[in-house]
C-alpha cells in the first residue's frame, strides 16, 4: 500500500488498480468478437467484355453473357469447371453408345456409318465447347443451358444404336434439338457483347443453314438423307473456318482448351476400359483371355500416353493452330472410339477363335493406326521432328497388322499390336532424351 499527501489530517492511501496491478493479474486482451462470421465474397464475374472483378452485382443471377477471355484474361491458367466435366460425361456417353453398336455388328459398312455419326457429336461437344471457353459464368441462364443441353445430348446417344441400325429420325430430332440451343446461345452472346458480332453473324449463317439441312433431311429417306448430312457436315466446316479471319478472330484459352480435350479423350478411354472389362465378363476365365485383356489394357495405356506426350497449349497461341489442333482432334477420338470396339471383339474371340473379319480388324489396328498419324501432325512444341517420324514408323506398323489379321489370331496379334506400341513410344523416350549436339 503506498502512502501519498495527507487528506483531513490523515494521510491518503491509493488503492491497487488493474493499471497499477502486476502484469501477471491482468486478463488477457479480448478478442474482438466472430459471431456473426464475417461474410466471404461470392466469386463474381465482370461486366461483358470487361475485366473479372469480384465485386459484380449479378453473380448467380439472371445477367448478360461476359467475355472470359478478353482483355487479356485468354492468358489466364483456367481450370475445367464441374459443369463442363458433367457436359464432357454425357457426350463421352455418346460416344460409347456408338462405338457398342458397332462392336455388335461390326462390318465395314457399319464402320463407314461409325464415323458418320460420330462426326456432328463431336462438332457439337467442339461448338458448345468453345462457346463456354469464352463465355462460361455463374449465371442461371448459362447453367441451365448447358443442363439442358446434358439432357439433349442423353437423348442424341440414346438413339445412336438405332441410327446405326438405319432408323435415324430420333438422332436427326436430338441433335437439331441441341443446335437449336446452340444458336440461341450465339445470339444471347451476339446480342449483348459488340465485339463478337462479326465470328458469331458467320456462325449463325453457316450453322443455322446445317441446323436447317439436318432438319430438312427428315423429308427423305435412304442414301438422300446420308448426303443432306454431309451437306451440313460442309456447312459446319465453312463456319468454324471463320475464326481464321482475323477481323473475325474473338479470343480463346488455350491452357483451358487443352485441358478440357486432355480430359475428354480420357472419358472416352474410361469408357473403352468399361467395354474391355464387359466382354472379359462374357467369356470364362482362360490364359488366351488373359493375354490378350492384358495386351488390350497396356493398348489403352499407351494410347493415354502418346496423348499425354503430345497436347501442348504453347503451341496454341494463334488461331491457325487452333483449328488444326481441334480439327485432327475429330480422328484421333474417332480411332480411340473404334479401337476399343476392335479390341471388344478381339477379346471375344480370344479363346478358341480364329481370326476375326475384316471390319473389326479396320477398327482395331486401323483406329489405332488413325490414332497415331493425328497425333503426329498435332500442333505441339513437345515433339521433335525425330519423334515425329518414329510415331509415323509406329502408325504405319500397326496398319499393318489389319492385313496380318487375315492370318493371324487375336490371342497372338493383340498382344504385337501392344509391343509395337510399347516400342515406339520406348523409342520416342531416348529420342527425345537425346541432346542435340
Amino acid at each position: 500500500m503506498r502512502v501519498t499527501e495527507m487528506s483531513h489530517g490523515q494521510p491518503e492511501t491509493v488503492r491497487p488498480t488493474l493499471s497499477s496491478a502486476p502484469s501477471r493479474y491482468v486478463s488477457p486482451p479480448r478478442r474482438p468478437s466472430m459471431w456473426p462470421p464475417p461474410e466471404v465474397p461470392k466469386r463474381r464475374y465482370a461486366q461483358p467484355g470487361g475485366p473479372w472483378t469480384p465485386d459484380h452485382p449479378h453473380a448467380a443471377h439472371l445477367a448478360r453473357p461476359l467475355l472470359r477471355t478478353g482483355d487479356g484474361h485468354s492468358r489466364d491458367h483456367r481450370r475445367t469447371s464441374w459443369l463442363e466435366l458433367f457436359f464432357d460425361l454425357a457426350f463421352a456417353g455418346a460416344v460409347g453408345q456408338l462405338a457398342g453398336a458397332f462392336q455388335d455388328q461390326p462390318s465395314l459398312g457399319n464402320l463407314a456409318r461409325f464415323a458418320l455419326l460420330f462426326t456432328p457429336i463431336w462438332l457439337l461437344w467442339v461448338q458448345l465447347s468453345f462457346y463456354a471457353d469464352r463465355h462460361e459464368s455463374e449465371d442461371a441462364t448459362h447453367r441451365i443451358s448447358f443442363l439442358v443441353a446434358i439432357g439433349l445430348c442423353t437423348a442424341l446417344a440414346a438413339s445412336g444404336p438405332r441410327a446405326m441400325a438405319g432408323h435415324t429420325t430420333g438422332f436427326v430430332i436430338a441433335f437439331v434439338l441441341l443446335r437449336g440451343l446452340q444458336l440461341l446461345l450465339y445470339a444471347r452472346a451476339r446480342h449483348h457483347l459488340p465485339v463478337t458480332r462479326p465470328l458469331y453473324n458467320c456462325f449463325l449463317v453457316c450453322f443455322g443453314a446445317g441446323g436447317a439441312l439436318w432438319l430438312s433431311s427428315l423429308a427423305v429417306g435412304g442414301t438422300a438423307r446420308y448426303a443432306f448430312w454431309a451437306a451440313a457436315l460442309a456447312a459446319d466446316a465453312i463456319g468454324s473456318t471463320a475464326m481464321l479471319v482475323p477481323r473475325r478472330r474473338v479470343p480463346v484459352n488455350p491452357a483451358h482448351l487443352t485441358d478440357r480435350f486432355q480430359l475428354f479423350v480420357l472419358f472416352v478411354l474410361g469408357e473403352s476400359m468399361a467395354r474391355l472389362i464387359s466382354a472379359a465378363a462374357i467369356r470364362p476365365w482362360s490364359l488366351p483371355l488373359a493375354i490378350v485383356l492384358a495386351a488390350a489394357l497396356i493398348t489403352l495405356a499407351a494410347l493415354w500416353w502418346a496423348w499425354l506426350t503430345t497436347a501442348d497449349h504453347r503451341a496454341l497461341q494463334r488461331a491457325p493452330a487452333v483449328a488444326r489442333f481441334t480439327a485432327l482432334n475429330l480422328p484421333l477420338v474417332a480411332g480411340i472410339a473404334a479401337a476399343s470396339a476392335g479390341l471388344h471383339i478381339a477379346i471375344l474371340a480370344a479363346d478358341g477363335a480364329g481370326p476375326i473379319a475384316i471390319g473389326p480388324r479396320a477398327a482395331l489396328y486401323g483406329g489405332v493406326s488413325v490414332y497415331l498419324l493425328a497425333s503426329t501432325v498435332l500442333p505441339t512444341r513437345k515433339l521433335s521432328l525425330r519423334v515425329r517420324v518414329i510415331r509415323l514408323v509406329t502408325a504405319l506398323a500397326a496398319m499393318g497388322l489389319v492385313f496380318m489379321g487375315a492370318l493371324v489370331a487375336p490371342v497372338y496379334l493383340v498382344p504385337a499390336l501392344t509391343v509395337v506400341l510399347v516400342l515406339g513410344l520406348g523409342a520416342e523416350r531416348r529420342a527425345h532424351n537425346v541432346t542435340p549436339t
